[in-house]
């Protein structure tokens, strides 16, 4: 497991868990981004910006500083 932050443009992954459990975290779930979900990185903003994520036919930014929070793990 590694965090949403590391992976890089492009990457497939799942989400493994949330290491905390606060209302951001409660609100991903709501939205579908839920523990064993497939998405890929498709863009970081430059300078601790956003990161996209793209799951289904959602696309959905997340802060750095909350992103640091999801685990995933890379799918192959």
């Amino acid at each position: 497991m590694i965090p949403l932050t590391t992976l890089a443009v492009g990457t497939r992954a799942a989400i493994a868990s949330f290491s905390s459990n606060n209302e951001f975290t409660e609100r991903l779930q709501e939205m579908g981004l839920t523990r064993g979900t497939e998405f890929t990185l498709v863009r970081k903003a430059p300078f601790n910006g956003p990161i996209e994520l793209s799951f289904g036919s959602v696309r959905l930014a997340v802060r750095t500083t909350q992103s640091d929070s999801i685990m995933v793990v890379p799918v192959l």
